[in-house]
């Protein structure tokens, strides 16, 4: 990872894992807003692992939530096609 904004991730577990800020997404109604981060990972063919999560705030804490919702998800990746075709 590079001199981009980095964050810290805690798991359920207490694991940390720094992650690299890809950008922030808000959904077309503006409910709801999405991180898009990677861990460093990289596919067999070099591509860049990116990870997607909803954030959610909570008691003045800042959470990440996994999407588990298809429709949701089809939103998501609406979002990422329009700002990769802009």
């Amino acid at each position: 990872m590079d001199g981009s904004e980095k964050i810290t991730i805690i798991n359920q577990d207490n694991t940390e894992i720094e992650a690299e800020i890809v950008t922030y997404l808000n959904s077309k109604d503006n409910m709801n807003q999405y991180l898009v981060y990677t861990k460093g990972e990289n596919q067999p063919n070099g591509d860049v692992i990116i990870y997607i999560s909803r954030i959610k705030e909570e008691d003045d804490i800042t959470k990440l939530e996994e999407i588990v919702d298809d429709e949701e998800w089809k939103d998501v990746q609406k979002l990422l096609k329009e700002i990769a075709n802009a």
